[in-house]
């Protein structure tokens, strides 16, 4: 069994505050990115990942890297 592993990036508007993914292209601060629903360039600012929204308190009790 081959077992494989795709990143998959949420981004929020700053204008029209829609979501929408992009798989497997990590994005870069300062990178200008482009809303499709209003065409609107956003800046990325920060990256917020999984395991770092789990240690910041979120809703979860353990980070999933812990057993």
């Amino acid at each position: 069994m081959k077992v494989s592993l795709e990143f998959l990036y949420h981004f929020h508007c700053d204008r029209c505050r829609k979501w929408w993914s992009r798989a497997d292209i990590e994005p870069q601060i300062g990178e200008q990115v482009y809303c499709p629903y209003c065409g609107h360039v956003n800046i990325v600012e920060v990256v917020q990942t999984f395991r770092n929204a789990a240690r910041g308190g979120s809703c979860l009790s353990q980070r999933p890297d812990e057993k």
